[in-house]
């Protein structure tokens, strides 16, 4: 019975800070009085778009109608600078209503209010429904967190997180890379060595 408790014990120690952190992540906006409507999770293994603890609250919007509050999670094993977001929806038509005017601190890279103090935004499609969420300053590895906003009452689903493009170059490219290398060095060394 004894060791019954001490795993209780220990799984609720370990489960109650993954909670608050949960809340604490989205600072009280508008209508989201528990924390983030959604939130972004980035891991090495890949990324996951969830409920946040505000979610229920007004539709899963902080402004009663048509923004959602988002956290975001770097739990990876490098820095995160900036994540790539895709949408259905027109996430990026920012029409004014952002967070900076329910008081968040805004950042000066912002000019659309809807980043708060570490978020702005780069590279939105014309239909608004793609574009980067860039971080002022990057999200450290292994917990590091912000938050931002962008347009319409969202779901997880609505949110498609697009993964980067690699700058690591194919097996096929290296490949024909070390040929052409070894080559110039044998006409190298065939030249020299008359």
């Amino acid at each position: 019975m004894k060791i019954l408790h001490i795993a209780a014990a220990t799984a609720l120690g370990l489960f109650v800070p993954c909670a608050l952190h949960a809340a604490s992540l989205c600072p009280a906006v508008g209508l989201a009085t528990a924390g983030c409507d959604l939130v972004i999770t980035v891991t090495n293994s890949g990324t996951t778009v969830t409920t946040g603890p505000s979610f229920t609250l007004a539709g899963g919007t902080y402004d009663g109608a048509d923004d959602t509050l988002i956290g975001i999670v770097n739990n990876s094993s490098s820095s995160l600078s900036s994540i790539n977001l895709s949408s259905s929806l027109d996430i990026f038509g920012f029409d004014g209503d952002g967070i900076d005017t329910f008081g968040v601190t805004g950042n000066s890279k912002d000019t659309s209010g809807y980043g708060g103090p570490d978020t702005f935004y780069s590279g939105i499609n014309v239909f608004d429904t793609a574009g980067t969420v860039d971080f002022v300053t990057p999200l450290a590895a292994g917990g590091g967190n912000t938050f931002f906003s962008l347009e319409e009452a969202l779901v997880p689903s609505q949110v498609v997180v697009v993964p980067p493009t690699s700058a690591v170059p194919e097996p096929s490219t290296l490949l024909l890379f070390g040929t052409g290398l070894v080559g110039v060095c044998g006409a190298i060394r065939r030249r020299f060595a008359l």
